[in-house]
């Protein structure tokens, strides 16, 4: 009997060791990230409220992680900077009538079976500039996937890579809501009739402001159109034969929380976040029975510290994420 309640007091002991030593190490972590990321709250109840958000995305990282480890998931997570956070805490980037807008942009339908190469990734051009970062406060994703498309066209066009002005969309373009949303077509449609000046000359602040736009300073851009690219067979012609375009994406938390791989993990239920699609290629399987991965190579608007240095895959010809429903670019020549 003695024996029977000492094993019974040794156990209840060993787990309140455990929880203990895990809860310690929980800590340690959690204060390591903080300061990794620079993390800072207001008062405690707020940083109680983050912190238990961060647990559970820790879980949900670790467990993710060793089914990627067994070849059971195409792609890692990690505990980036919106690990305290889930998609109800970042600011949407589209407005409500999202669907209305590119209805009445005319499309550009490419023949079917036109040929393109196997994969495009125009990065390896220098035609594309690193990842920005939009911040956590604005939801100007629109204006960042716009003009990372036109400084890019622009390269390829000039051989000059220039880092352009999303400020002056988020200030100036009237169509659009600044850091409460907008559209990409209708950010292109602004630059097309206003040019667009450089960021060393309307920096980023990451706030909306009175509009300071300056035409002696604005690169003018002659474009001949812009439109819409329906269906992922038309948005992979465009971007081999033209250059990188924007799409829109149902972001989810798995998708904040993304480090490499292909990304096919849960979406949101629409498109809320707009990007940047740089090129697109096919990803062998190691498993001779398994069927190759066919992916879009993407530039975020996260920082460099999401993704691999800002940049990812997601998987392609299966409109993941809603990737092929608001596509677009513009063919352009510079003065």
């Amino acid at each position: 009997m003695f024996r029977m309640h000492f094993d019974k007091h040794l156990l209840t002991f060993s787990v309140i060791i455990i929880c203990a030593s895990a809860a310690h190490f929980l800590d340690q972590e959690w204060n390591a990230w903080k300061t990794k990321y620079g993390k800072k709250y207001p008062n405690y109840n707020q940083e109680l409220l983050r912190r238990n958000a961060w647990e559970a995305t820790w879980e949900k990282v670790q467990q993710h992680n060793k089914l990627a480890d067994q070849g059971l998931k195409s792609y890692r997570m990690e505990m980036n900077h919106f690990a305290d956070m889930t998609t109800r805490n970042l600011k949407s980037c589209f407005k409500n009538n999202r669907k209305s807008t590119i209805r009445n942009i005319p499309a550009q339908s490419y023949v079917r079976n036109t040929n393109i190469p196997e994969e495009v990734d125009w990065r390896k051009s220098n035609c594309v500039t690193p990842a920005k970062d939009q911040g956590s406060y604005c939801g100007s994703c629109w204006a960042f996937a716009t003009v990372g498309v036109v400084e890019s066209h622009y390269c390829i066009q000039n051989n000059e890579l220039p880092l352009l002005s999303e400020q002056q969309l988020v200030d100036c373009d009237e169509k659009n809501d600044g850091c409460c949303g907008g559209f990409p077509v209708d950010a292109l449609a602004y630059v097309t009739q206003h040019g667009i000046m450089r960021n060393k000359d309307y920096e980023y602040l990451e706030k909306k402001y009175a509009c300071s736009f300056n035409d002696d300073k604005a690169i003018r851009l002659n474009v001949t159109k812009y439109y819409t690219l329906p269906g992922e067979d038309n948005m992979a012609a465009s971007v081999a034969f033209n250059g990188p375009i924007t799409i829109g994406i149902a972001a989810s938390d798995d998708f904040m929380l993304y480090k490499e791989g292909i990304f096919d993990g849960e979406c949101a239920e629409e498109a809320n976040h707009a990007i940047i699609i740089v090129g697109y290629g096919t990803e062998k399987s190691k498993d001779d029975d398994e069927e190759e991965q066919e992916y879009w190579i993407i530039k975020n608007s996260w920082g460099k510290e999401w993704g691999e240095d800002g940049f990812g895959k997601v998987k392609r010809n299966v409109n993941m994420c809603n990737i092929a429903e608001e596509a677009a670019s513009l063919d352009f020549t510079f003065h």
